[in-house]
């Protein structure tokens, strides 16, 4: 089977697989497009619109269900990999889903004037410094995490995967919970991050702080080379996670202007874009499987063909004959029902060969066993080249009349072929001899003594002259 070029390994994983040109292309594509869409809307970053409560519900949902599943299917990788980097990205997609869901429950006048659980004026600024550090603290520590697995083997073995995904997420959302009880029991000790709806200098100097660490977060995993596909997206994600933190917390004034918007929409764009890759590079490893799956069906196929089937005549071979004639013996003693075996043998074929050529008596055993495959009737009866000039008929469920009547039906069909054979005692053209061994309701012989019994019928009919038929009831054995 020839590999297309364009194919990755089939198991390469999006974390391992190289980046093509393609690829990175559109990658790097899509950052340009978000740095043109940014530098338009720059200039009106601070000018201050109408407050729009449904956005920040809608928002919210949009990006916990982004994370969770790209979380999910980050496990997965993890699980089938065993990579630790994995496992710690999929926790960074876990965290901004539980920090983004905090920061809904107490965002002010969402649930409640204040938000809910008591917090304070400044409880949803600290829950957004948290989900804004974590992430890029994360994915430092998964650029560290690359470079150590890339530096030498790792060993795979340890903990199931599902006990580190359990203790990853329990770890999550422990901290997320204690944070949240500290934002909210303890908001009297916050800083003032905004008053009213404007950033404080305060908190700006937090968010700038925030966007400098994720600058370095996206330094680091640049030069986490080699890049697969998964750190090229990853890089598009810090890119434009830099820019929602630009327009949304740095450089504009505060909630509900331009900026804060822009950096939002920014936001589920940076929570959706690897879920996009992760969810179409399933689907390209889901049609490669069905693919290769295909191309095993029929090398599977082809290479049963070639165990059971005769490379001349293209009916059965001996291994097959023995494997049926074996099954359906069984089977009739089992069920108490008939049984027939016919040994047919081309009358002084070694004659035939040497007037004719070795091409021509191929060429007279592929017609006769064309004529005997036409013989069986039924799906179990079996047409198969004993070996040499023999050919062999397995009928289940036949018995001697039955039996005889196919095999004088064989024969007359193989007159009818009128191939011509000059020195054939028997007549001007090719001729078969038939030896019938039947097996009766009750009979306990072996395959191997039906073939004996068969074998001395066909040496019967030979002995007699050829071009006959013997039959012989499976007792004629001693």
């Amino acid at each position: 089977m020839n590999r297309n070029p364009h194919h990755p390994p089939f198991n390469a994983s999006l974390a391992s697989e190289p980046a093509g040109p393609r690829k990175t292309f559109a990658a790097w594509l899509t950052v340009i497009l978000s740095l043109v869409l940014f530098a338009v809307a720059l200039p009106y970053a601070q000018v201050a619109l109408t407050p729009f409560p449904a956005f920040i519900p809608i928002y919210v949902t949009a990006l916990v269900i982004f994370d969770l599943v790209t979380a999910v299917l980050l496990f997965g990788h993890y699980r089938a990999l065993r990579s630790l980097g994995l496992l710690v990205l999929g926790g960074a997609y876990l965290f901004t889903a539980t920090a983004t869901a905090a920061y809904a429950l107490i965002f002010p006048g969402l649930f409640a004037p204040y938000g809910l659980l008591g917090s304070g004026p400044q409880t949803s600024s600290a829950l957004y410094m948290l989900w804004h550090a974590g992430f890029p603290l994360i994915l430092i520590a998964y650029a560290f995490i690359k470079r150590w697995e890339q530096a030498g083997p790792v060993h795979r073995r340890g903990p199931r995967a599902l006990w580190s995904i359990a203790a990853m997420t329990a770890a999550i959302g422990l901290l997320v919970a204690l944070f949240t009880v500290f934002a909210t029991a303890g908001h009297g000790f916050l800083p003032t991050f905004l008053e009213g709806n404007r950033t404080t200098v305060v908190g700006k100097a937090f968010l700038a702080g925030i966007w400098l660490l994720s600058l370095v977060a996206l330094g680091l995993l640049l030069r986490s080379r080699p890049h697969s596909l998964l750190d090229v997206w990853l890089h598009v994600v810090m890119c434009v996670w830099l820019l929602d933190l630009a327009l949304a917390a740095v450089l504009n004034t505060g909630r509900y202007d331009l900026g804060w918007y822009m950096g939002r929409i920014y936001g589920l764009l940076a929570g959706g874009f690897l879920l996009i890759v992760l969810l179409s590079e399933n689907a390209r490893h889901h049609a490669r499987l069905r693919e290769l799956t295909t191309a095993l069906e029929s090398a599977n196929e082809t290479l049963w063909r070639l165990s059971m089937q005769d490379s001349l005549t293209e009916v059965a071979n001996r291994r097959a004959f023995d494997l049926h004639l074996a099954e359906h013996v069984a089977l009739a003693q089992r069920h108490q029902r008939p049984l027939a075996l016919v040994l047919l043998d081309v009358d002084h074929f070694k004659t035939y060969n040497d007037e004719y050529g070795h091409q021509l008596g191929d060429a007279c055993l592929k017609a006769i066993a064309q004529v005997l495959q036409a013989s069986g009737k039924r799906p179990s009866d079996l047409a198969a080249r004993y070996g040499g000039e023999e050919f062999a008929l397995v009928l289940p469920e036949t018995d001697p009349e039955g039996a005889l009547h196919i095999a004088n039906a064989a024969q007359a069909a193989v007159a009818q072929l009128r191939i011509p054979h000059r020195q054939c005692p028997t007549g001007p053209h090719v001729t078969v001899s038939a030896g019938i061994a039947t097996l009766h309701q009750g009979d306990r012989l072996t395959p191997q003594s039906v073939i004996e019994v068969a074998d001395k019928a066909l040496y019967q009919a030979k002995n007699a002259g050829r071009n006959r038929i013997v039959l012989l009831e499976a007792s004629a054995l001693p």
